[in-house]
């Protein structure tokens, strides 16, 4: 195995797992709602890729390697689609699974219309949990060792399993994945993976299309998070069942998303 590939995951993994195994039970289902050093740990634990990938690249690449790593963040290079684009995959994807979710009898319950004037605001919290805890390291580290460009099929499904496994542990807090609160079966597991990996095609395919970006990485990753939170403000009387339902109609959709992607790019070849 490639050095760089194991060390970033063997020390990314320590670190994470060490802080969130001692917490699991004490992760309130609002994050922030947590005790101080509930919290802290719970962060030390999700910024781990980012520390990791950082302190990876200045031992083994010194000055000029984290030089060139932030300077993949610059979006002057990038055409002004690619940040829409980035913005907006999540609200599609999400929304489309919402109608499909609906249109085969899926309950939501009363609407919480008084969270429409503070949507921009709920959309850019979740940027300091996954977007900056983790970007840095999946897409800004990882992916990059993994030739995405020659082998994106490849890529795509290694970086998208590693990043699935990695929030093993919070599978059985009350949150920290889509997962967390429901009773963990296998199959709900699998459900996760399918939707980690499928996601991460999404990302290897911006990366290509805008030189490795950083900041369009973690538009997208934010773009995901938001809709998801969105979604569940949104609908808050949701149950656990239906919000499991609707998670499914999401991974579906997702995974049709990437399928017809690259039936689109193959004619394109």
């Amino acid at each position: 195995m490639n050095k760089k590939l194991a060390l970033f995951i063997v020390i990314t993994y320590a670190i994470s797992w060490a802080a969130w195994l001692q917490i699991l039970d004490k992760i309130e289902s609002s994050p922030f709602e947590s005790a101080p050093l509930v919290l802290l740990l719970f962060f030390i634990g999700a910024y781990s890729p980012t520390i990791t990938a950082i302190l990876l690249t200045a031992a083994l690449e010194g000055k000029r390697g984290i030089k060139e790593l932030f300077s993949r963040f610059r979006l002057k290079s990038v055409k002004k689609r690619w940040i829409i684009i980035s913005l907006l995959v999540g609200p599609f994807i999400y929304s489309l699974a919402f109608v499909l979710y609906v249109l085969f009898d899926g309950s939501i319950g009363d609407v919480n219309y008084g969270l429409l004037p503070w949507l921009p605001i709920v959309f850019i919290v979740p940027i300091v949990f996954g977007p900056l805890a983790e970007e840095i390291g999946w897409r800004g580290y990882l992916l990059p060792i993994l030739s995405p460009k020659s082998k994106p099929i490849q890529s795509s499904l290694l970086v998208g399993f590693i990043w699935a496994l990695w929030h093993a542990p919070l599978f059985f807090a009350k949150s920290g994945t889509a997962i967390s609160g429901f009773t963990i079966t296998i199959p709900l597991v699998v459900l996760f993976f399918i939707a980690v990996i499928a996601s991460s095609f999404i990302y290897t395919w911006a990366y290509n299309n805008t030189l490795g970006n950083l900041s369009i990485a973690i538009f997208i990753h934010l773009s995901m998070n938001s809709s998801g939170t969105i979604r569940g403000m949104l609908f808050p009387e949701m149950t656990l069942e239906e919000s499991l339902q609707y998670y499914i109609y999401y991974t579906a959709v997702l995974c049709s998303v990437i399928i017809i992607g690259f039936i689109i790019l193959r004619k394109k070849v």
